[in-house]
């Protein structure tokens, strides 16, 4: 089988059809991709097509291929552009405050964009905006102490932890929606299930199942992320103290 013509999960690299570079075109990358955001805003990412967005711009679907050669370019490039939007910290806080800042950045980034978060999860995001964020990230780490390898690691647990949070919010939050509830009624729902599980089967899960399932708050995300972070404060230390020579 011969490799496609465009490699998967780098259309944010690449540069647009010749046909695009008219200075007459209505149409441009960024037109097409903020509009894949916001249908992905409106819609999530099921309906997502070259059509459907060619029929929101009010223009054909050949069109579109001018400035990106296929769909999966589009979802790179609608990733990349999501990873703009997450602010980098100030330069003079410490390399914990950072990581904090940034995963907190980038959960809002998400949550504002709830259905290019679930693509988000389905590609590898190397585009130049992931570059610059990750940049950040392991500049910092490195900064403070942590080896390449070490960097490399807690840098893309971070990512990973914020990224897989937001999606065990958003995902179930979406089917929950689509079947017509609110938040609230399908937790009154809810309640009224967890009211009646028998004592002495599940005693624990009887008080203890509403607090499980508040993980579409902050308060649960960040306890996870400060826990993680005081853990990669731990791994560096120990791998500091590793590293000193034996004192006398």
């Amino acid at each position: 089988m011969s490799p496609a013509e465009h490699p998967p999960f780098l259309g944010a690299w690449t540069d647009p059809p010749e046909e695009s570079r008219s200075p007459r075109e209505p149409l441009s990358r960024n037109r097409i991709v903020a509009a894949a955001v916001a249908h992905l805003d409106a819609h999530g990412a099921e309906g997502l097509s070259m059509r459907t967005l060619a029929e929101e711009l009010h223009t054909a679907a050949t069109s579109l291929y001018r400035h990106v050669h296929n769909k999966g370019e589009l979802l790179d490039l609608t990733v990349d552009a999501l990873m703009a939007e997450v602010a980098l910290p100030p330069d003079d806080l410490d390399w914990r405050a950072s990581m904090r800042m940034v995963s907190l950045n980038f959960r809002a980034v998400l949550l504002r964009h709830r259905g290019a978060a679930v693509l988000r999860g389905t590609r590898l995001a190397i585009g130049p905006n992931t570059l610059r964020l990750m940049e950040y990230v392991c500049s910092k780490l490195l900064e403070a102490g942590f080896s390449e390898t070490d960097a490399a690691a807690a840098g893309a647990t971070v990512i990973n932890y914020t990224v897989g949070c937001v999606l065990g919010e958003v995902m179930p939050t979406a089917e929950i929606e689509a079947s017509g509830y609110t938040w609230d009624q399908f937790a009154a729902e809810m309640n009224t299930r967890i009211a009646a599980i028998p004592l002495d089967r599940f005693p624990v899960m009887r008080r203890m199942l509403p607090m499980l399932l508040g993980h579409h708050h902050s308060q649960p995300f960040e306890y996870g992320l400060d826990a993680l972070l005081e853990g990669l404060e731990v791994r560096r230390v120990a791998a500091a103290s590793s590293e000193s020579p034996p004192a006398g």
